[in-house]
C-alpha cells in the first residue's frame, strides 16, 4: 500500500512540474492574491492589515507568472516597493462602497505611473487644436456666462416636456433604459483586440479599427481585414511621433497622401516600436476618398447618434489613474475625472453603449489596444451622460470613406 502511495506522489509531483506554466497561465494574479485575502481575513475593521510573508508569497507569484528578471538587487527592490503599493490600492479598492466596477492586479503592477504613461498610451493633441485652446481662453467667461443662459433656459423647456409627456404616457424612463442598446461588434464588423505593447501608438491601432469597419461598411465584405498600425506608426510622421504619440486627423492626412491606401496587417506586421517606413512588398487595400469630422465638444447625445449613423468613433481619453490601469470589469465612473480637451492622453474606440439593468447606469462600449487581458476581454465600458466623463466626448471623430 505504501509503495502505491509513492508511487502516486511521485507521478504528480511529476504531473505538476509539466504542468506549472499551464498553472500559472490559468490563475490569474488577483485570483491568486483574493486566495489569501480571504484565508488571512485582512479586512479588519474596514482596513487592510499585509503582513511581510504574504506580500512576498503574492510578489514571488507576480515574477514567476509574468517572467520578471532585474537587473539588480536595487531594481528589484524598488519594483517590489511599486508592486507593493499597488496591491494595496487594488485590494483598499474593494472596500470602497456603492463601488460600479472592479479593479485587479495585472502585468503592470510592477510598473510606475510614469512608466505606464509612456508605454500604453500615446495621444497627443495637434498643434492647431493646442494654439485655438489657448486662442480660446480669452473669450472662456463670455462663453461660460452663454452657457449657463442657454442650460436654464433648456432645463426650463425639458422640465414642463417631460412633465407634460409623463402626465399623457406615465414615467417609463426606466423602460425605455433597459433597451438602450447599440454595439457594432453584435454586425460582426469590429476587429479583434490588439496589444501596443511598450509602445506609445494607441493612436495607429484606433485609426485602423474605425478604417476596418468603414472598409467592411462601403464593400459589404463578410471578412474584416486587419489594417497596419505599424504603418500609421512608422510613416505618419507629419504630426505624429510614432512610439511617442499621435493623434487621428495627422493619421488620415498621411492615408490620403498615400492615395487613400493603406497596408494589411499580414503585410506589415507590428513589432511593438518604431521602425524605419516601409514601402515595398506590401498589399495595399485602396479606402478611397477618407473623410473625417469632430463631435461637439462634450456632446454625448451627439456621440451616440453620430456612432449609429456612421460606426466606431476615434475618442481620447484622460486616463491618468490608476482605475484604468488595473480596471478589471463593470462600469467604471471616476470622481472629478478632467475632460478638459488639452488633458486627453490616451486614444481608444467607442463601438457602442448600453444600460447595466443591475448596476442601473447607462454606460459606453469602448475598444482599447492593451490585449484581451486587460479589463473586460480588452473592452472598458465608461459611465454614458455622466457629464463627460474623463472626457469621452471631448476629442471624438468620425470617420466616413467616400
Amino acid at each position: 500500500m505504501k509503495t502505491y502511495r509513492i508511487l502516486f506522489t511521485v507521478i504528480l509531483l511529476i504531473g505538476l512540474c509539466r504542468h506549472s506554466e499551464g498553472l500559472f497561465n490559468s490563475i490569474s494574479l488577483q485570483d491568486y492574491v483574493d486566495s489569501f485575502v480571504d484565508a488571512a481575513k485582512f479586512k479588519i475593521e474596514e482596513k487592510l492589515s499585509l503582513n511581510d510573508s504574504t506580500i512576498s508569497h503574492i510578489w514571488s507569484y507576480f515574477k514567476t507568472k509574468y517572467n520578471r528578471v532585474y537587473s539588480s538587487i536595487d531594481e528589484e527592490k524598488e519594483r517590489f516597493r511599486v508592486f507593493r503599493d499597488h496591491l494595496r490600492y487594488v485590494l483598499e479598492s474593494k472596500l470602497e462602497k456603492l463601488r460600479t466596477y472592479e479593479l485587479e492586479l495585472n502585468e503592470f503592477a510592477d510598473w510606475t505611473l510614469e512608466e505606464f504613461d509612456l508605454f500604453k498610451k500615446g495621444l497627443i493633441i495637434s498643434t492647431s487644436l493646442r494654439r485655438n485652446i489657448i486662442d480660446n481662453q480669452h473669450h472662456y467667461h463670455l462663453r461660460r456666462i452663454k452657457r449657463i443662459l442657454n442650460k436654464r433656459r433648456y432645463k426650463n423647456k425639458r422640465f414642463f416636456r417631460e412633465w407634460f409627456s409623463n402626465l399623457i404616457h406615465g414615467n417609463d424612463k426606466n423602460n425605455n433604459q433597459s433597451t438602450d442598446l447599440f454595439d457594432w461588434r453584435t454586425k460582426s464588423i469590429v476587429s479583434s483586440v490588439k496589444n501596443q505593447l511598450k509602445c506609445g501608438c494607441c493612436y495607429a491601432f484606433a485609426t485602423a479599427t474605425i478604417l476596418e469597419t468603414l472598409y467592411v461598411l462601403k464593400t459589404k465584405s463578410q471578412n474584416i481585414i486587419d489594417f497596419s498600425a505599424q504603418q500609421i506608426a512608422d510613416c505618419s510622421s507629419n504630426g505624429n511621433n510614432g512610439c511617442s504619440g499621435g493623434n487621428f486627423p495627422p493619421s488620415v492626412r498621411y492615408l490620403l497622401g498615400q492615395g487613400g491606401k493603406i497596408a494589411t496587417e499580414a503585410s506589415y506586421p507590428y513589432a511593438g516600436k518604431k521602425q524605419t517606413c516601409q514601402t515595398n512588398n506590401l498589399n495595399q487595400i485602396d479606402l478611397g476618398n477618407i473623410e473625417y469630422g469632430a463631435i461637439p465638444e462634450g456632446d454625448e447625445k451627439n456621440l451616440a447618434e453620430v456612432l449609429m449613423n456612421y460606426g466606431p468613433i476615434f475618442i481620447g481619453l484622460d486616463a491618468d489613474s490608476k482605475r484604468f490601469m488595473f480596471y478589471k470589469s463593470g462600469v467604471l465612473q471616476i470622481k472629478n475625472c478632467p475632460t478638459r480637451r488639452q488633458d486627453m492622453d490616451h486614444a481608444m474606440v467607442v463601438v457602442g453603449y448600453g444600460y447595466d439593468n443591475i448596476l442601473k447606469i447607462p454606460y459606453w462600449t469602448i475598444k482599447n489596444s492593451w490585449g484581451t487581458k486587460w479589463g473586460e476581454h480588452g473592452y472598458l465600458r465608461l459611465a454614458k451622460d455622466s457629464g463627460n466623463m474623463c472626457g469621452i466626448a471631448s476629442m471624438a471623430y468620425y470617420g466616413k470613406l467616400t
